[in-house]
C-alpha cells in the first residue's frame, strides 16, 4: 500500500472508531471510595469513632464526635507504607512492590466553655481545623504470561472500520480528542505502527499469522492520593447529647502510567511482505485532579455513662475534575532482515467534568467500661449505584455512563469495629475493618472485598501523648490487559502494611 492509500484508510478509521479512553465505572468508584486513615490511634481501632469522639480523625466519620472534646489538641500524623502487588496470569506468577512516606493527620482543636455553672446546657463548644488523608494510590505492579489465542492487535483490528477513502479532517486543531475520541487513536496508532496489515469489506487483520505466539507483560505504576480539609464545629449539651457539623474541602489527584508490551516467539513466520514482529509497547498515560466540598452532620447520644449511640449522614462530595491523557505505541518488525522500529503517539488530549458521590448514612455503638477499656463498631451504608458524572466539558451528559453505574454498582454496608484497654498511662488497641465489593454479582470484581486488620499501643503523660498504629490491607481482584472480552483476566493480590505514629498535645 502507498502513503496516501494509508493516509485514507486512516481517515475513516479516525472519524468512526468509538473512543476508548472515557470516564467510566471505575473511575466513579475511585473518586467515591474512602478507607480507613487518619491518627494512629483511629486506624489502630478499625476506625470505629462514630460514637467516640474526641479523636480527629472522628470528625470525619461522625462530626458530633468533636463535641465530646473537653479541651484544645493538637495532633501531627506521619506514615510509612508498604505495598506489595502479587499477579497470576494463566499460572504465570509475577510481583512488585513500592514504598511511600504520607502524612496522614495534622489537625487543631479549639475550645470553649461557656460562663455557666450546672450540669445542663451546652458545656462546650468546640472547633476544629485540618486535615485528614482518606485514601492513596501509590503503587506498582507488573504482570507476565503467554497467551497463544489473542494479540492487542486482533483488538485494534476489531475496533477499526473496514472502510477507506475518508480523508483524516480535525474540526478542532487544538484538541483533535474532542471530535475523533481516543479509540479513533488507538486504530491510527496501531495503522501507523504497522500492527494493523491489511482488511476487506468485512475488517481488519492483524500483523501476526492466527497461529503465531505472543507473550505479555503489563507494567502500572500509580501514583495519588485523595484528602480532606476540614472545618468542624461541635457541641455538648448537658454531658448527653452532642452534635456536630464539619464541611468538608476535598482534594484529588491520580496518576496512571501503563506499559503493555508483547514479544513474539522466535519461530513465528513473516507476513508475506517478509515483514515479521518482534515486539510492540503500548503506553497510557493519564492524570486526574480535582477538587470538591461535602457537608457532614450528626449526633452522639448517652444514655448511661457506659452507652454510646451516634448517627451521621455525608452529603455527597461534588467535584469538578481535569483529565489530561496521552497514548503511544512502539513496534519492532524484522524488514527483510533488519530490524525497524516504529512509533506513533497521540496529542496530548484535556476533559473537564463534575462528579457526585454518593451519600452515607451511618449508625454507631459504643460499649466504654468505666475508666479501664470500650468496645466500638460503625456500619456506614453506601448505595454505588447512585454516583453520577455531569457536565462534561463539550456538553456531554454522561447518561450512558451513568446508566452503566447503575446497572454495575450496589449499595453496601461497610463495617468497622474496634477496641481498647487502658492500663494506667498506657492503652492497647485493636480493629477491623472490611468494605464489602460495590459490584453486583456477575461483574468481574464482585468477589472483590477489602479487608482491614489494625492493632496499636498508646502512652499518654499530662497533657502529651503518643500513639502508634500498624495496619495491613488485603484485596484480591481482577482485570484484564486490555478492554476486550476474548482475554483471560489477571489476578491480583495487594498486600499493604502501614505504620503511624501520632504525636499530639492537649491543652
Amino acid at each position: 500500500m502507498n502513503i496516501l492509500k494509508k493516509i485514507s484508510i486512516v481517515g475513516i478509521i479516525a472519524l468512526i472508531t468509538a473512543p476508548s479512553y472515557a470516564q467510566n465505572v471505575a473511575d466513579g468508584l475511585r473518586f467515591s471510595q474512602t478507607l480507613t486513615n487518619g491518627t494512629a490511634r483511629f486506624v489502630s481501632m478499625g476506625g470505629a469513632f462514630g460514637s467516640l469522639g474526641a479523636d480527629f480523625s472522628s470528625i470525619s466519620i461522625n462530626p458530633a464526635g468533636l463535641g465530646v472534646y473537653k479541651s484544645g489538641e493538637f495532633t501531627f500524623t506521619p506514615s510509612f507504607k508498604r505495598q506489595s502487588f502479587d499477579s497470576d496470569f494463566l499460572g504465570i506468577s509475577a510481583s512488585d512492590s513500592k514504598n511511600k512516606l504520607y502524612i496522614d493527620n495534622l489537625g487543631i482543636v479549639l475550645n470553649f466553655k461557656p460562663y455557666k455553672s450546672g450540669d445542663d446546657g451546652i458545656q462546650d463548644i468546640n472547633f476544629a481545623f485540618g486535615y485528614n488523608r482518606t485514601n492513596d494510590f501509590h503503587s506498582n505492579s507488573i504482570a507476565i504470561g503467554n497467551y497463544d489465542q489473542y494479540s492487542i492487535m486482533d483488538y485494534f483490528a476489531s475496533i477499526s472500520s473496514p472502510y477507506e477513502d475518508v480523508d483524516l479532517q480535525y474540526t478542532n486543531d487544538n484538541n483533535p480528542f474532542e471530535t475523533q475520541g481516543t479509540g479513533a487513536w488507538e486504530s491510527i496508532m496501531a495503522w501507523n505502527t504497522w500492527l494493523l496489515y491489511d482488511h476487506d469489506s468485512t475488517g481488519w487483520t492483524s500483523s501476526l499469522h492466527p497461529e503465531d505466539l505472543v507473550s505479555h507483560q503489563n507494567v502500572v505504576s500509580t501514583e495519588g492520593s485523595m484528602g480532606e480539609y476540614e472545618m468542624a464545629i461541635g457541641a455538648n449539651i448537658s454531658n448527653k447529647f452532642y452534635l456536630g457539623t464539619t464541611l468538608g474541602i476535598t482534594n484529588f489527584s491520580y496518576t496512571y502510567n501503563n506499559t503493555y508490551s508483547e514479544d513474539a516467539y522466535i519461530n513465528n513466520t513473516p507476513l508475506d511482505n517478509n515483514y515479521r514482529f518482534n515486539y510492540l509497547d503500548y503506553n497510557q498515560y493519564i492524570e486526574t485532579k480535582g477538587t470538591g466540598f461535602n457537608l457532614k452532620i450528626g449526633g452522639i447520644y448517652t444514655p448511661t455513662p457506659s452507652i454510646r449511640i451516634g448517627a451521621a449522614v455525608h452529603t455527597p462530595t461534588f467535584y469538578s475534575f481535569s483529565d489530561d491523557f496521552s497514548y503511544s505505541i512502539t513496534t519492532n518488525f524484522d524488514t527483510t532482515g533488519y530490524p525497524t522500529t516504529f512509533s506513533s503517539t497521540s496529542p496530548l488530549g484535556k476533559y473537564d467534568y463534575k462528579f457526585e458521590t454518593p451519600f452515607k448514612f451511618i449508625g454507631s455503638f459504643a460499649y466504654v467500661y468505666k475508666q479501664l477499656g470500650l468496645l466500638s463498631a460503625d456500619i456506614e451504608y453506601v448505595d454505588y449505584s447512585s454516583m453520577r458524572f455531569r457536565d462534561g466539558g463539550d456538553g456531554y451528559s454522561f447518561w450512558d455512563v451513568n446508566q452503566q453505574i447503575s446497572q454495575t454498582f450496589k449499595n453496601v454496608l461497610n463495617i468497622r469495629v474496634g477496641g481498647e484497654v487502658k492500663l494506667d498511662d498506657f492503652s492497647i488497641r485493636a480493629g477491623y475493618s472490611y468494605y464489602p465489593s460495590p459490584y453486583k454479582s456477575g461483574y468481574i470484581n464482585s468477589g472483590s472485598n477489602i479487608q482491614q486488620f489494625s492493632a496499636g499501643f498508646g502512652y499518654r503523660s499530662g497533657n502529651f501523648f503518643i500513639d502508634m498504629a500498624y495496619q495491613h490491607t488485603l484485596q484480591k481482584a481482577k482485570y484484564l490487559f486490555y478492554d476486550d472480552a476474548y482475554l483471560p483476566t489477571v489476578n491480583t493480590t495487594l498486600n499493604q502494611g502501614k505504620v503511624l505514629l501520632t504525636l499530639g498535645f492537649r491543652y
